[in-house]
C-alpha cells in the first residue's frame, strides 16, 4: 500500500481525478473530480456538490474507486475507498468551501454554486495502476516551478528588506520585489483595508502591465474578498479549468433565472492564472490587508508552503501596522533617513490644462472626464487643489490634514498614510501632471505640471 503522504502532487488538482461508484443493482457511474483532498494517513475527502448519481450510489453501496494522475510523472494511482461520513463544518469542510466559493464568486455564483458537504472516505488500498506507468523516470523540475526556497536565509533577507525601508511607501514595493527575487513570485499584489467598511483597496502590485492602484474588492468577492471575509488563507490550483466548470454551472443557473448576467465579477490580474493564493495580513487580531500571489504556470503548492507564507503574512501585517503608527507619530516633524527625499518621476507635459471635477454626492473625482479616485483620497485631493488655488501654498503635512475636520477622518484609525500612498500612486498612473512628492516623514509637496481647473458638482 502506497503512503497517502507520498501522493502530494496528485492532490493539487492540476490533472482531474475520476470517481467511480456502483449502485446496489450493479450499474456503474464515473464522475470527474476537481480535487481529492488529503485528510490524514488513512482518509481523503471529496466534495459533495452536483454528483447526484454518485451520491445515490454511495448511499446504496458505500464503496468507490478514485483514479489519480501524478502531474509530474503522469503515473496513475488507484485509491479503493469506503464512505465514512459527510461533514458540514470543521477545518476540512471550511478549507474546501472557501476554495469553491472563491471560484464561484468570480462567475457571480456565490451562494448558488456552493459546497453541500465534505464526504470523508477511508482508504482501504492505494496502489499503482499497472497500465498507467507514466514516464520512465521523474523529470527534473523547472527552476521555480516546484518547491519554494523557504529557508532561514530567505526569511532573513525578507526581514532585512522590510527593516531597511525608510517609509511605508518604500516598504510595500520592497516586499513585492523580495517575493520575486527570493521566492520567484513574479505576480503579486497587496490590498489594505479601506476607510469604507468591508472593502479592500489595491495599494501596491508587481508584474502587471497596469498597476491597478485604487482597485476595490468587497469582502466575499473572489479569492481576495473571501480571504478577507474568512480571515483564512485560500489557495487554488488548476484555476482555469475550475473557472470553466463554474462558467458552465453559471450558464445553467441563468437558464433557470438564478444568476443574472450583470453579476459577473471580472477576474483581476493575469488573464489565465493557473494558481492563486491569498494570505490574510493579520496583526493582533486585526485584518490589515491581503497578500495575493498568482502565476500562469502549473505550480505545486504544498501545505508547508502555505504555513511559511502565513508566517510571512503575519510578519508583513505587523511591519505595515508599525510603519503606519511610526509615521503617524512623526506626523511632519522628522526628515527621511539621510535627509534625502525620494526622487519623483519627471511629469510629462502632455496636458497643459487639466479639468478636475469633484462630485459631492459620490465623493469622487474625475480628471478630464475619467474616474480617478473616491472616498478619503478624493477628499484629500480636493482640499490640496482648493488650498493651492486660494493661497498658492503647496507644502503640506499629515498633521495639518488630520486637524482638518472637512476630511471626515475617523477618530481612531484613519489610515491617512496609506490613503496618501494610494492617492499618489493613482495620480502617477492616471494623471502624472499632478504629483505628491514626499519631502520627509509626514511631509509632502504638491507639484503641478499644468493648469488645473477644479470644478465642484453636486
Amino acid at each position: 500500500m502506497i503512503a497517502l503522504e507520498s501522493l502530494t502532487s496528485c492532490y493539487q488538482g492540476i490533472i482531474p481525478s475520476w470517481l467511480c461508484t456502483c449502485s446496489a443493482a450493479g450499474e456503474p457511474n464515473c464522475a470527474i473530480l476537481s480535487n481529492v483532498d488529503y485528510v490524514d494517513s488513512r482518509h481523503v475527502a471529496l466534495s459533495f456538490q452536483f454528483f447526484n448519481k454518485s451520491k445515490r450510489n454511495i448511499v446504496e453501496n458505500p464503496h468507490a474507486v478514485v483514479r489519480m494522475i501524478d502531474p509530474d510523472t503522469l503515473r496513475g494511482y488507484r485509491l479503493t475507498l469506503r464512505y465514512v461520513r459527510t461533514e458540514t463544518s470543521g477545518p476540512v469542510f471550511e478549507s474546501m468551501r472557501l476554495r469553491i466559493e472563491a471560484i464561484a464568486s468570480y462567475s457571480g455564483l456565490k451562494g448558488i454554486f456552493k459546497l453541500l458537504g465534505a464526504d470523508i472516505y477511508e482508504v482501504l488500498a492505494s496502489e499503482h495502476i499497472a497500465y498507467e506507468v507514466g514516464l520512465p523516470r521523474e523529470p527534473q523540475p523547472a527552476a521555480g516551478a516546484t518547491g519554494l526556497t523557504f529557508t532561514m536565509k530567505a526569511l532573513q533577507e525578507f526581514g532585512a528588506s522590510i527593516h531597511d525601508a525608510p517609509t511605508l511607501d518604500c516598504m510595500l514595493d520592497s516586499i513585492l520585489a523580495t517575493l520575486e527575487r527570493v521566492f520567484g513570485f513574479r505576480n503579486s499584489m497587496i490590498l489594505l483595508a479601506s476607510d469604507t467598511p468591508e472593502r479592500l483597496e489595491l495599494i501596491a502590485s508587481r508584474g502587471y502591465p497596469e498597476g491597478g492602484v485604487g482597485s476595490e474588492v468587497t469582502y466575499g468577492e473572489g479569492i481576495i474578498g473571501m480571504v478577507a471575509e474568512a480571515r483564512q488563507p485560500i489557495r487554488i490550483t488548476g484555476m482555469m479549468r475550475q473557472m470553466l466548470y463554474a462558467d458552465a454551472v453559471r450558464r445553467r443557473a441563468q437558464e433557470h433565472g438564478l444568476c443574472p448576467d450583470d453579476r459577473r465579477i471580472p477576474l483581476p490580474g493575469l488573464p489565465a492564472p493557473e494558481f492563486q493564493i491569498g494570505i490574510p495580513l493579520l496583526a493582533r487580531g486585526e485584518l490589515v490587508g491581503v497578500l495575493c500571489i498568482e502565476t500562469d504556470r502549473s505550480y505545486r503548492f504544498f501545505e508547508e508552503d502555505r504555513s511559511y507564507l502565513e508566517v510571512l503574512g503575519g510578519f508583513m501585517a505587523i511591519a505595515i501596522q508599525n510603519a503606519l503608527l511610526h509615521e503617524r507619530a512623526d506626523d511632519g516633524d522628522a526628515p527621511l533617513p539621510g535627509d534625502v527625499a525620494p526622487a519623483a518621476p519627471a511629469a510629462p507635459a502632455a496636458r497643459q490644462r487639466i479639468q478636475v471635477e469633484w462630485f459631492a454626492a459620490d465623493e469622487c473625482i474625475l480628471v478630464d472626464g475619467e474616474y480617478l479616485v473616491r472616498g478619503l483620497p478624493a477628499r484629500i485631493l480636493r482640499k490640496l487643489l482648493r488650498e493651492h488655488a486660494e493661497t498658492g501654498g503647496n507644502e503640506f503635512t499629515n498633521r495639518r490634514l488630520r486637524l482638518d475636520r472637512s476630511l471626515q477622518l475617523p477618530e481612531l484609525k484613519d489610515n491617512l498614510e496609506s490613503r496618501l500612498i494610494l492617492l499618489r500612486r493613482r495620480l502617477e498612473e492616471r494623471c502624472p501632471e499632478i504629483r505628491l512628492v514626499q519631502s520627509g516623514r509626514g511631509r509632502f509637496r504638491l507639484e503641478l505640471a499644468g493648469e488645473v481647473a477644479l470644478a465642484e458638482r453636486a
